[in-house]
């Protein structure tokens, strides 16, 4: 049984997917299932042969290539952080199915906000020295700051901002969480 999101120390929810990617996502899927039937009909009208042997290579591309585009446009990643059992889950969902993947949370640095080369705030992780794990991206700063903010009270952690190239600071962090 899945521990409930509010028992968890930290959870990072990627949010939902914009209405577009949903309908990319369901054509793929729709013409993904209308070429399997197909492909099925195919081989139990003319059996194994030579000429049904023909289609499996365009089969499989195409299968290959409407699968890999409709879990991009459908994924969703969530991240959950529980420090009292030192467990970190990333949560990867594709509609109804989610798959969870377990590792044990490492010695957490920092926190840190950087304006990266296309223009996006990121929010990175800092644990280990110079290993990061890359949270989210912002198209404001302060929506990246007070994002990361919320995740170095939680976790009691650091906060740098490097926003400004060569001008990192750290941010002193309120003593209360609210």
């Amino acid at each position: 049984m899945k521990k409930p999101l509010k028992e968890y120390e930290l959870v990072v929810a990627q949010g939902r997917r914009p209405i577009w990617q949903l309908i990319i996502a369901a054509i793929c899927f729709t013409i993904l299932i209308y070429i399997i039937y197909w492909e099925t009909i195919l081989i139990w009208k003319n059996g194994f042969n030579v000429s049904t042997g023909n289609t499996f290579p365009a089969f499989g591309k195409a299968f290959g290539t409407l699968l890999a585009l409709g879990i991009s446009f459908s994924i969703t990643k969530t991240v959950l952080i529980d420090t009292d059992s030192d467990l970190l889950i990333s949560r990867f969902c594709v509609g109804p199915f989610s798959r969870d993947v377990k590792s044990k949370v490492p010695q957490l640095e920092y926190v840190s906000v950087f304006l990266d080369s296309k223009e996006n705030y990121e929010v990175n992780l800092w644990y280990v020295r110079n290993k990061h794990y890359r949270m989210y991206d912002f198209d404001k700063k302060e929506t990246a700051i007070e994002f990361a903010t919320k995740v170095a009270l939680k976790l009691k952690i650091d906060l740098l901002d490097a926003t400004e190239k060569g001008n990192s600071k750290w941010i002193d962090l309120p003593k209360s969480q609210s």
